[in-house]
């Protein structure tokens, strides 16, 4: 499980960035506050590094779970795992998905473009890659609401965790002009999150007919259960992104005050939702009883 939860933290910051990239090049010579693609080609950088690093962690806490925890870390052990073994071949394409992103992360703090591109691929590609070694592996439309379900939590809530870091990368930035340019995001980013979260909804809808044989065991097995305790978390992230939509839009704040409480909790409830998640993917399905 905490080879998963490492994977996923990083894997947020990575789609964060990009969504955040969007949300520029959307607002393009309209943009009102400061440019932020600085920071986040360095952000980007280390995210896909520690991406790259918890991927490769999760081979190694495979190996020791099939060899023990002193041969699993000799090299043999790790060869077999990530090279011969069924699961390994899985593992290689998130890796090498993994990879594409660094390198593309890389190439972006000189060259935006082309580096942002291959970015892009690449993380896309981890967001098809993953299902590979879980539960959704062998039934392609749980694969593909897996990956969908991935890609709509990176850019929701990814995105909101970078758009609440930016003001970082501005040394000397005042407290009145961090709220100001956090405030200017917030309200580029509804349209994303919006969208993000519907599909996040409709993907994890889809995935609960698919893996719950029965609605019963949602009370009657671990997997419901912690499906449910999943659920209940990701109702308070949504209520709190509601709540936040409306005070960030409607509310006649000045600019440069402070963000409302509920923010920081939205971002609170999405880190358990992960933790949630982790156990999740840990966790034998009903059916395999």
């Amino acid at each position: 499980m905490a080879g998963r939860w490492s994977v996923y933290l990083p894997l947020l910051l990575v789609y964060g960035v990009l969504g955040l990239r969007l949300l520029v090049a959307a607002r393009g010579a309209a943009l009102l506050v400061r440019d932020p693609r600085a920071g986040l080609a360095r952000l980007g950088w280390v995210s896909s590094l520690l991406l790259l690093a918890a991927l490769l962690l999760r081979c190694v806490s495979q190996s020791i779970e099939v060899w023990g925890p002193f041969e699993g870390l000799s090299l043999e052990s790790l060869r077999t795992v990530a090279i011969e073994s069924r699961w390994g071949m899985r593992w290689q394409w998130q890796a090498a998905a993994a990879a594409s992103t660094t390198l593309g992360m890389f190439i972006a703090l000189r060259s935006p473009v082309l580096g942002g591109s291959l970015a892009w691929v690449g993380a896309f590609g981890v967001a098809a890659a993953l299902p590979m070694t879980g539960h959704a592996y062998g039934d392609s439309l749980a694969w593909t609401a897996q990956s969908v379900h991935i890609l709509a939590a990176g850019f929701w809530i990814g995105t909101l965790v970078v758009v609440l870091l930016v003001p970082l990368g501005f040394g000397g930035a005042s407290r009145a002009e961090s709220a100001s340019i956090r405030r200017y995001w917030l309200r580029s980013f509804s349209p994303l999150a919006v969208a993000a979260a519907s599909l996040l909804v409709a993907s994890g809808v889809l995935l609960a007919f698919r893996y719950l044989p029965a609605w019963e065991t949602l009370w009657t097995e671990p997997y419901g259960q912690i499906l449910l305790a999943k659920v209940g978390l990701s109702v308070l992230v949504l209520g709190c992104g509601a709540v936040n939509s409306v005070s960030i839009h409607f509310r006649p704040d000045s600019h440069t005050d402070p963000l409302p409480r509920t923010v920081a909790l939205e971002v609170v409830f999405a880190v358990l939702v992960l933790v949630a998640t982790g156990v999740l993917t840990s966790t034998a399905q009903p059916d395999l009883h």
